[in-house]
C-alpha cells in the first residue's frame, strides 16, 4: 500500500507536462484539457518495479484521463526519473485493447503510447472507429499533436476503409 501512494501521485501529477496528453480527439473550447485531469488506472494487481521504471497493472485495467478511457488486460507504465516527479515515458497495454472517446474507437492487441512524441501505434488486427466510419489495416500509427494517421498494410491485411455517406439513412415516411 505504501509503494502506491509514493508511486502513483507522481505519475498523475506529470502524465502531461511537456506537451498535451494522450486524447484521439480535440476538445471544446472551455473545457478542461486531459492534462488537467488526473490519470486514473484500476486493475486487479499492481507491480512497481522501481529499479527497472515500470509499473505494471494486471487483470481488468482500466485507465481514465478526461473523456479518454483505455481498457486492457496488462498495461505497463513506463517513466523517468525527474527533480519535479516521474514522468511518464512510454505506456504498452496489451490483451483485448480498447481506446474510447466520444464517438471514437479503436481497438487491437496492442497499443504502445509514446509520451514525448504523442503518438499511438496499433497492431494486432487495429481498427479505429468514428461514429459508422472504419479504418483498419496491419498497423495504425496516430501523431497526436500533428492529428495525422498512418494505416499500414501486411502481407494477410491489405488497408480498408468504409465511409458512410453523411444523411444517407432513409428517412421513414409518415401516413397521409
Amino acid at each position: 500500500m505504501i509503494v502506491l501512494a509514493l508511486i502513483l501521485p507522481t505519475i498523475e501529477a506529470s502524465w502531461g507536462i511537456e506537451k498535451n496528453p494522450f486524447l484521439l480527439g480535440q476538445t471544446k473550447k472551455g473545457e478542461m484539457q486531459g492534462a488537467d485531469h488526473p490519470l486514473r488506472i484500476t486493475s486487479q494487481q499492481l507491480e512497481a518495479d522501481n529499479k527497472n521504471m515500470v509499473i505494471i497493472f494486471r487483470g481488468n485495467v482500466v485507465a481514465r484521463q478526461g473523456e479518454m478511457t483505455i481498457y486492457a488486460d496488462v498495461a505497463q507504465v513506463y517513466y523517468d526519473k525527474r527533480e519535479e516527479g516521474n514522468e511518464v515515458r512510454e505506456i504498452v497495454a496489451t490483451g483485448n485493447v480498447k481506446i474510447q472517446e466520444g464517438d471514437r474507437l479503436a481497438t487491437g492487441q496492442k497499443a504502445v503510447f509514446i509520451n514525448p512524441e504523442q503518438k499511438i501505434i496499433l497492431t494486432g488486427q487495429p481498427k479505429i472507429w468514428q461514429g459508422k466510419d472504419m479504418v483498419s489495416g496491419e498497423k495504425i500509427i496516430v501523431l497526436l499533436g500533428e492529428d495525422k494517421s498512418f494505416i499500414e498494410s501486411g502481407p494477410d491485411q491489405r488497408v480498408e476503409v468504409v465511409f458512410y455517406p453523411k444523411g444517407t439513412q432513409r428517412q421513414k415516411k409518415e401516413g397521409p
